[in-house]
């Protein structure tokens, strides 16, 4: 054989180590792109099946890291609020602390620093407003004549069977002007409830120039006549008070002390008959007028008026307002914050605005609740009783003013 006629055995060895190669780097890439594919699949097939557990389990989705401060959320419901607890730190002291009395109202309680005799600034709350309009009545004009005189003679029949008591009512529709009334002619003791005709010649001067709200006047001390004051029982003489504070005190707190320097700031008692019997003066307030009281007493004196009158001074403060809230907003908002619950409230609801002054004298067993109330139909409402105790009156003012309330709901179909 002739050298070269036979591959080369060297030559054939190493073309198969690089044909084994070659098939060795092949399958590797070919398992290598397999596995990035096998990879990827299982990459989105977990995020298609997150996708679909969020939009079927959303509530559930981060629940497991969802924390705060104080309660740990796991989808729709709450464990148990964790407890914090803070130290509080207290202040040392050297300084002896001054007891001080606690004012006690029907509905709030303050306690007042006696130390301080300084005048107070008198800070205005939320203006209040009337409803700028009325549902329609649901009644026509014949059936409400007919159920006006129902509610007369609803009320007329229950102040009869109140045997041994006095009770005058009177109503007035701000709305449509109708009236009626009960014993309204009557003298009564208006008490505190006085504080209105009072008020509205106070505010009349105020809008003439007569002095001014801010003006302070100081206690000098001395006792005042009347069932209660909040400035007597726990002043010391010394202590300063605007003008405008003893206002509203005068009406919201029925502070006998507060009416009286209203009184004289308004020029005393005939001034301000002058001004209110142009309102209305059926009964004069400073002349003696007689009648029967609810014992059967034969009563004479001056210092009364008449539901009839009172309602008036009620209705002309209304409409004065309307034309003139600048002058008359003080009052209004004294009337409707009054720190003295009415009895009407309870027929006609805690959120109707009732707008009122209060009378109380124990001495004759007398007796008064008044309000503007803005209800479906803006009403003047006055209720009077002489009776045995405060807590009847309270139910003889509840009870007639659910036959006013009533009449209403039924002028509007409800």
């Amino acid at each position: 054989m002739r050298r070269g006629q036979y591959p080369n055995p060297t030559f054939l060895d190493k073309a198969e180590g690089i044909r084994k190669h070659r098939k060795t780097v092949l399958l590797t890439v070919i398992a290598a792109a397999v596995l990035v594919v096998a990879l990827v699949l299982l990459i989105r097939a977990g995020a298609d099946m997150q996708e679909r557990y969020r939009n079927e389990y959303p509530d559930l989705v981060g629940a497991a890291t969802s924390t705060t401060s104080e309660t740990t959320e796991v989808g729709a419901y709450l464990t148990e609020p964790v407890a914090v607890t803070t130290e509080e730190t207290v202040p040392e002291t050297s300084e002896e602390t001054v007891p001080v009395p606690v004012i006690v109202t029907e509905t709030t309680e303050t306690t007042v620093d006696i130390t301080d005799l300084s005048a107070q600034v008198f800070e205005e709350q939320e203006p209040f407003y009337f409803k700028n309009s009325y549902p329609l009545q649901f009644v026509s004009h014949e059936r409400r004549d007919v159920l006006l005189d129902y509610l007369k003679q609803d009320v007329l029949g229950y102040i009869d069977g109140c045997t041994g008591e006095r009770i005058c009512f009177s109503y007035i529709n701000l709305k449509n002007g109708e009236t009626t009334g009960v014993n309204d002619l009557e003298p009564i003791v208006p008490a505190g409830s006085f504080a209105l005709p009072i008020a509205l010649t106070y505010w009349h001067r105020v809008s003439m120039g007569f002095g001014s709200p801010d003006y302070v006047v100081t206690y000098d001390g001395s006792y005042v006549p009347g069932n209660s004051s909040g400035i007597t029982s726990v002043w010391p003489a010394g202590k300063m008070f605007s003008l405008r504070t003893l206002a509203n005190l005068a009406v919201t707190q029925n502070d006998d002390y507060a009416l009286s320097v209203i009184l004289d700031r308004s020029n005393g008692i005939e001034t301000v008959w002058q001004y209110v019997s142009g309102i209305s003066g059926y009964v004069n307030y400073l002349t003696d007028s007689t009648y029967t009281d609810y014992s059967g007493v034969i009563m004479n004196g001056p210092g009364r008026t008449s539901c009839y009158d009172m309602a008036a001074y009620a209705r002309y403060l209304y409409f004065s307002y309307i034309t003139d809230p600048d002058t008359w907003q003080p009052l209004i908002n004294d009337m409707y914050y009054s720190g003295i619950r009415s009895p009407f409230t309870t027929s006609f609801g805690e959120d109707t605005p009732v707008l009122h002054i209060s009378g109380r004298n124990e001495t004759f067993h007398a007796y008064t609740d008044i309000a503007i109330i803005d209800y479906d139909e803006p009403i003047v409402l006055i209720v009077y009783a002489e009776c045995a105790s405060f807590d009847r009156a309270q139910t003889i003012e509840a009870d007639i003013s659910a036959y006013v309330a009533g009449y209403l709901r039924a002028c509007h179909g409800r």
